[in-house]
């Protein structure tokens, strides 16, 4: 009987540390920042949030035959150094020949990724421009 109670004694910590806190703490929601409607209406065709994929940090959007992208905030506290070296860190794009553009960007203290299923730099530039416009 002790040991249920320390396994869900504990189990609630970590929950409560992982998932609540987090969460809690984080002064941007993703998908409130970039909207489905906005990223509809710069990419030119209807898209929705998946949901399933999208997490306190990210939001993943989908569009009509495999379209789509995402948006994730990689950290609202960037100074120095560090905030340089997540820039330019190696992966903080797409790979070649994978069909997806983007990369990492900084707003303030925010460091934040953007990628889309498109070869289209103006509409990649331009969620950029909307995700800065609405960070906090």
């Amino acid at each position: 009987m002790r040991f249920s109670k320390f396994t869900l004694a504990l189990f609630t910590v970590v929950f409560l540390s992982v998932v609540v806190v987090p969460a809690a703490m984080a002064a941007n929601d993703p998908c409130k920042v970039l909207t489905a409607e906005k990223f509809s209406q710069i990419m030119g065709y209807t898209a929705t949030i998946n949901k399933t994929g999208s997490t306190g940090t990210s939001c993943f959007y989908q569009g009509p035959q495999e379209s789509g992208g995402q948006f994730m905030i990689l950290t609202e506290t960037a100074s120095g150094p560090q905030a340089d070296a997540m820039l330019n860190r190696r992966g903080s794009s797409p790979p070649p020949g994978s069909g997806l553009i983007g990369g990492a960007y900084r707003q303030g203290s925010v460091i934040f990724s953007v990628s889309i299923k498109s070869g289209d730099q103006a509409k990649l530039q331009a969620l950029v421009a909307e995700v800065k416009r609405n960070l906090k």
